[in-house]
């Protein structure tokens, strides 16, 4: 090479590229500063078909050009570079190595397609050199490499149709009698079949070679027969790569790279192209070989599938366990690759190597699917082994659940290792892994099952239990309804769930069960538990008003003893309406929220709310001559002791979860307004049977009875008039008496029943006379006292006419005094109720007294 411009070697012959030399060569030339206004020209073709002669003529160079004398070789090795002296403009021209060359033989044509590829993505002119002679030929023309670079040119980078189009050059070399036109002709049509031949993607289906490339031809005479005819138009083509002629090969592109990244592009270029497999195409041997050894392993695999050995092992692995199913397919794996390999000896070794790797891989995939439903199969009885062994060691032995299991899981385990061995494959590197794995997870999930179902059988058990315990203890403290319903109600739920989870952990015992599972288990009775008893309660306030009702006639209608209650004079039937309702008001209070786990003032307020409803003043009994109770309102309203809610315009429970209401302060008002208008009833009929027992207290004998009397103790009424004495015990007795049969409270006590009142007089029959007896000799001894008094007084005003107003007001100050001391004769003369105990007045004694004051006057 000739020292006058300088030369640079961008690739060499073993495809290394020269990245620090390529910067200091852009440097050197000024490529780095020139921005755009830069040509890269390339050249490809044969090998001594003058490529580097042209060049040196077209552009000045000094790439080194073939000698004829000394033979025919290769001259240019590698990917050359120079500027040329001849073009003002920056000019940079590529000298390719040769394609079809003798050195690289037909084992190493990847280079040639590289670097023809680099040079197409690279240059802006590619020229394509050929001799004139070989358009028709295909190889000649070099067509295939044509095609091969158009092709990955496509993949590799994708260009956009009409965007940038290289400029394709073809320099027809050693032109001939053919007219150029005729050869541009020709070879136009084969160079659309070569683009129409390519396999393209998808979206260059419809494109044709002149959107990508811009094709322009030249010709050239015989450089040693007319070297100054060539040389003459060698010059001629150079002004083409100036942009003073019409014809010129200079195109502007707007998405050139500026020169100072054109040489870290094309570092990258090459980097992708020598990447890309689909250029190493391989030589004939190579080729014969791949088709060949894929052949003679393709025949191999068909024979292994048709041998009746196969088919027959094949057939008993699909019914059963195979014992020596290992052994059987090693034979059959030895004896095909063994016939592969005797067949495929002669071919390239490589190949045969890589086609044997491939045959073995899909002759073991066969057997790999058989030995897979083997390895199935033997999982599955190892399984269905350990589930019987499980179940027969629960039923004969008391064991440990937990313990029992495990020892089966491992014993069974180990017998599918041992006969995992049987089913192994020399050579296939196969392991029982995922078996072994899925078989352990098999007995975990089978063991795990069986506990769940243990577990949930002693739950449903146990929960049925509770429930039969709860209902038979909930169901009669809520129609008892006590005042500390709820705190029992509280115990039964802990003591029944508490039970219930030691019952159940009691059953559990060889189940190992974890803390956590025992928690949740515990958790889940004492839901059942106070889900049960708030369903109780729940049906319960569906059918409060009829309990308030049952505990107000309960309390209302039966005395303290539990007897019926009987409607004297004497009984308080407004106090013992208030304490009724009082009591009905507790039952509606309790039944108007959950409050298991209710705030204690919550409670509080929530039971003072709904009893200020019962202390609303009854003006049925205060009518009756009954008092307001202590805790109620002269305005009617309810009583302060309900705190600050308002029971009658309140909406919502103070301090009360929204889920825990069963009765609304509105639904108690309307409950209240209901049980008060049916309990009026009862009252009002209590008030009248009292009536009636007052009425029928002081009533006289009738007419029929007194003309018996007078006709049938005649004789006795004048034996007694005859003897005053006999007259005065007659009347005590009937005085003492009466007083008797009115403690006694006779009418009343009767309403009981025969028996029951007989028993209840026979006990109240003694204590009630030694009452009556000493209030009697209380009133005898008191008359006898003032009886001389009051005879001396009536004496003197029968001698005085004249003071018989004062008698007459001085017996009216001595029945005042009497009635001031206590007592007080009825209109029967009888004492009253207040008077017993005292003796009864001698009213005849009065009358005659009064009757001679007024015939004296």
């Amino acid at each position: 090479m000739s020292s006058h411009a300088p030369i640079l070697q961008v690739v060499d012959k073993n495809g290394n590229y020269a990245t620090e030399e390529v910067q200091k060569f852009a440097e050197k030339t000024g490529l780095d500063r020139v921005g755009k206004d830069y040509q890269i020209v390339a050249i490809m073709g044969p090998q001594s078909s003058g490529k580097s002669t042209l060049l040196n003529s077209v552009f000045g160079t000094s790439f080194v050009e073939m000698d004829a004398l000394s033979g025919r070789q290769q001259t240019t090795r590698g990917i050359w570079m120079a500027r040329s002296p001849k073009i003002e403009s920056q000019v940079h021209v590529m000298d390719l190595e040769g394609s079809d060359g003798r050195e690289r033989g037909e084992d190493d044509t990847s280079f040639e397609r590289q670097s023809a590829l680099f040079a197409l993505a690279a240059a802006d002119v590619m020229l394509i050199n050929m001799w004139a002679k070989d358009i028709g030929r295909e190889t000649g023309a070099g067509k295939p490499l044509l095609k091969t670079i158009f092709q990955v040119n496509l993949k590799l980078f994708t260009p956009a149709p009409d965007k940038r189009r290289t400029v394709l050059l073809f320099v027809f070399r050693d032109r001939t009698r053919t007219p150029l036109p005729r050869l541009i002709e020709t070879w136009q049509e084969d160079l659309n079949g070569i683009w129409e031949s390519i396999p393209k993607p998808t979206q260059y289906d419809k494109t044709s070679v002149s959107d990508f490339f811009e094709v322009q031809y030249s010709a050239l005479p015989n450089f040693e027969e007319r070297e100054e005819e060539f040389r003459a138009e060698s010059v001629i083509l150079r002004r083409r790569f100036t942009d003073q002629e019409e014809d010129t090969l200079v195109r502007p592109a707007e998405d050139k790279l500026p020169g100072q990244a054109l040489a870290l592009s094309m570092q990258k270029l090459w980097q992708v192209i020598r990447e890309q497999k689909d250029l190493n195409l391989p030589a004939h041997k190579v080729m014969v070989a791949n088709i060949r050894c894929k052949e003679i392993a393709a025949e191999q695999l068909q024979a292994l599938l048709q041998d009746q050995a196969w088919l027959s092992l094949q057939s008993e692995a699909a019914a059963a366990l195979v014992s020596d199913f290992g052994a059987r397919a090693t034979a059959l794996l030895h004896s095909c690759l063994t016939g592969y390999d005797e067949e495929a000896r002669y071919f390239e070794s490589a190949v045969r190597a890589d086609k044997r790797q491939e045959l073995v891989a899909q002759a073991y995939a066969v057997v790999a699917t058989v030995r897979h439903a083997q390895l199935d199969m033997l999982r599955k009885a190892t399984l269905d082994r350990f589930k019987a062994d499980l179940a027969a060691a629960l039923d004969s032995e008391n064991q440990a659940f937990t313990a029992t299991a495990a020892g089966l899981g491992i014993e069974a385990v180990e017998a599918f290792e041992e006969a995992v061995r049987d089913l192994e494959v020399e050579g296939s590197g196969w392991t029982a892994a995922e078996a072994h794995s899925q078989l352990e997870d098999d007995i975990a999930v089978h063991v795990r099952q069986l506990e769940q179902a243990k577990v949930a059988a002693v739950t449903s058990a146990e929960e049925a239990q509770l429930r039969e315990t709860v209902t038979g203890q909930v169901v009669p403290l809520l129609d008892g309804a006590p005042p500390n319903l709820w705190p029992r109600l509280q115990r039964v739920h802990a003591d029944a769930s508490a039970a219930a989870a030691d019952s159940a952990f009691s059953q559990l015992k060889g189940y190992e069960l974890s803390a956590e599972e025992k928690a949740a288990l515990k958790k889940q009775l004492e839901s059942c538990s106070r889900k049960l008893v708030e369903s109780l309660v729940r049906e319960a306030s569906h059918t409060v008003l009829s309990r308030m009702k049952d505990r107000f006639g309960l309390v209302f209608s039966r005395d303290d003893g539990g007897m019926p209650r009987s409607w004297t004079p004497r009984v308080d039937i407004a106090a013992t309406a208030a304490a009724a309702r009082r009591e009905a008001a507790a039952v509606l209070a309790l039944l108007a929220c959950l409050r298991l786990d209710a705030p204690p003032a919550a409670c509080a307020a929530l039971d003072a709310a709904v009893g200020s409803l019962a202390d609303q003043p009854d003006h049925r009994a205060s009518r009756a001559g009954s008092v307001i109770s202590p805790g109620s309102s002269v305005d009617g309203g309810p009583s302060s002791a309900a705190g600050d809610f308002d029971m009658l315009s309140g909406s919502d429970w103070p301090e009360m979860a929204k889920g825990s209401v069963l009765l609304s302060p509105q639904q108690c008002r309307g409950l209240w307004r209901q049980f008060m208008s049916d309990s009026d009833f009862l009252v009002g009929q209590a008030m009248a049977t009292q009536e009636a027992n007052r009425a029928a207290s002081n009533r006289a004998p009738p007419l029929w009875a007194i003309v018996a009397m007078v006709v049938l103790g005649w004789n006795e009424f004048f034996a007694v008039l005859r003897n005053p004495l006999w007259l005065l015990l007659l009347v005590f007795t009937f005085l003492f008496g009466k007083t008797v049969y009115q403690d006694l409270e006779v009418d009343a006590e009767m309403q009981r029943g025969l028996l029951p009142g007989l028993l209840v007089l026979g006990s109240k029959l003694g204590p009630t006379m030694r009452s009556a007896a000493s209030r009697t000799v209380a009133g005898i001894a008191q008359f006898a006292q003032e009886a001389p008094q009051r005879a001396q007084e009536t004496y003197a005003a029968v001698r005085s006419p004249a003071n018989s107003t004062a008698l007459t007001n001085a017996h009216g100050e001595s029945l005042r005094r009497r009635r001031d001391s206590g007592i007080e004769m009825t209109d029967g003369g009888s004492f009253t109720s207040q008077q017993r105990g005292r003796s009864p007045p001698r009213k005849h004694l009065f009358n005659e007294i009064e009757a001679d004051a007024a015939k004296n006057k």
